[in-house]
């Protein structure tokens, strides 16, 4: 089965550079969705997508999808504290410094950890696979977040880094996965191909 993951298109916070996660539902800006207009993406027999504003438009413009199933685990992450506000307006804050002296490693301040936020997702993507797999989809797209994107990618590639899975709004990737090994449980291992085809770097 192929999988196209896709990050929505840049919204009003992204172009701040603010910490925009799962308590900010914001639409993307018309420089955004021109963007996504200007690019060809993959055809895919089916889309999900998180139940987020900007991930939703972003289904409709990249994939042509008017009402993507949504699954509501593809949430962003919750950036606790940080959430709507920039690093800069975060440096006078201990918990802020705390978090970012830890390398990532403690929870946001007041929101997700990312081990939990990496297993959210994987069920996340488990569902759709499952929900496709049921109706035998060949190929589906998933409209997410970066931080969506940057948990399954690291979980079913061991051993990579969480971060250098990054990509900016309107990026993805395309994997390919052995639907054998995915129903007996295997995450990792499961990809078969195209875990560095990064689409609009």
């Amino acid at each position: 089965m192929k999988i196209i993951l896709v990050r929505h298109g840049q919204t009003e916070g992204n172009r701040e550079h603010r910490f925009i996660g799962g308590r900010s539902d914001e639409p993307v800006t018309k420089e955004g969705i021109l963007t996504l207009e200007k690019r060809i993406y993959p055809k895919v027999e089916h889309v999900f997508s998180s139940p987020m504003k900007r991930c939703i438009q972003t289904a409709k413009v990249v994939f042509g999808e008017e009402d993507p199933e949504i699954i509501e685990e593809f949430r962003e992450c919750d950036f606790g504290i940080l959430e709507g506000k920039t690093h800069e307006e975060l440096m006078e804050d201990p918990l802020y410094d705390t978090f970012v002296e830890s390398g990532g490693e403690l929870p946001f301040p007041e929101g997700e950890a990312i081990p939990d936020f990496n297993a959210r997702c994987v069920k996340a993507l488990q569902k759709a696979v499952e929900i496709a797999g049921e109706r035998g989809y060949q190929s589906i797209g998933c409209t997410v977040h970066g931080g969506v994107i940057m948990a399954v990618m690291s979980q079913m590639v061991k051993g990579s880094d969480y971060y250098a899975w990054n990509v900016e709004n309107g990026e993805g990737y395309i994997v390919e996965i052995d639907e054998e090994k995915w129903k007996e449980g295997h995450l990792d291992g499961t990809v078969t191909g195209g875990t560095l085809h990064r689409i609009y770097t």
